[in-house]
């Protein structure tokens, strides 16, 4: 009764709602909402807070930067249980019976657009300038279609509710596998690039996947957490592969499924040097060897791509042991 009486009181404001409806559009900061609601940033710090504690929101900390989300839209946040669930039901019933045609929140949703607009506008001119050589590169080496295929195959043989991609990048395969899972998360360490992924999900209306920053070798999240986990291409810039495995081993739940996709071993130096690459890929005995010893079994190791450099898809279940 107490966690919903908060919960009550919290959305019982005139700018607390206001903030709902935004949130629950776009997954928005502090400074975002700022701009968009003409108030000031301890005006806004505040009913954020109300909100937060009520389990309306859910708040993710990057850096110095803070994200806010409608509760109960995908999310993964740990919380005080019986907090969430009463916020998240009081939630919907505001979304629900909300008028969003009042000239009010259609001003808010406005500004919001042209916003958004001008950030979409920011991360084209930064992939325009950051990513030709990325994606040149990725064509002349692997089948996109090809390991796009493989992917979902693999992973969605069963239901999947929760899905971690480790080294989302621009969130290609967040836009792949949203529509065909509960939730989804992807995470990575560079901000410019977790941009990219969420412009690509905001478009694509993925409300159940979130882009977050976090290193894939010590993972936010508690054990037992997602059922399905992907390192797509990313494994050759890790110094350390192995760890990166068994982080997310821990966070996979038994039988929980882990695909790996990279390149087969070869001989192409200027990756290593003029790419970043740590590996010149990987042979398939060694990274069975740093599966198994993060406690997966090997279900099966397929090259999926041929073209200067094979590319492999390695499907692996974390044991219940």
């Amino acid at each position: 009764m107490d966690n919903l009486l908060q919960a009550l009181r919290a959305a019982g404001e005139q700018t607390r709602m206001r903030i709902l409806a935004l949130c629950a559009e776009r997954e928005l900061t502090v400074t975002d909402l700022i701009h968009i609601l003409g108030q000031t940033q301890s005006r806004v710090s505040r009913h954020l807070k109300i909100l937060v504690e009520a389990g309306l929101l859910d708040r993710f900390q990057e850096g110095q930067w803070a994200r806010y989300r409608i509760a109960g839209q995908g999310s993964l946040a740990t919380k005080n249980r019986n907090t969430a669930k009463e916020g998240v039901s009081v939630a919907r019933y505001v979304m629900q019976n909300m008028d969003m045609m009042h000239p009010m929140l259609r001003r808010d949703r406005e500004i919001l657009a042209r916003h958004q607009a001008s950030r979409r506008q920011q991360m084209t001119r930064y992939f325009e300038e950051h990513a030709k050589s990325w994606a040149e590169l990725r064509e002349q080496y692997v089948d996109q279609d090809a390991v796009d295929e493989a992917v979902s195959t693999g992973l969605l043989e069963k239901p999947v509710r929760h899905f971690l991609d480790i080294g989302t990048g621009a969130g290609h395969t967040l836009e792949l596998l949203g529509p065909k899972v509960g939730a989804a998360i992807g995470i990575d360490i560079s901000a410019p690039m977790l941009d990219l992924a969420r412009t690509r999900i905001e478009e694509a209306g993925l409300t159940n996947c979130q882009a977050r920053q976090a290193d894939m070798m010590a993972l936010p999240y508690d054990d037992n957490t997602f059922d399905a986990a992907l390192f797509n291409m990313v494994l050759h810039y890790v110094d350390v592969p192995d760890i990166a495995l068994w982080e997310a081993a821990r966070v996979l739940g038994p039988d929980g499924r882990l695909a790996v996709v990279d390149f087969a071993a070869h001989n192409v130096t200027a990756l290593r040097d003029d790419h970043a690459h740590q590996w010149l890929g990987f042979p398939q005995d060694k990274m069975e060897q740093w599966l198994e010893a993060a406690g997966f079994q090997i279900m099966s190791c397929d090259v999926v791509s041929r073209r200067d450099i094979d590319v492999f898809l390695l499907l692996a279940i974390r044991s219940n042991s």
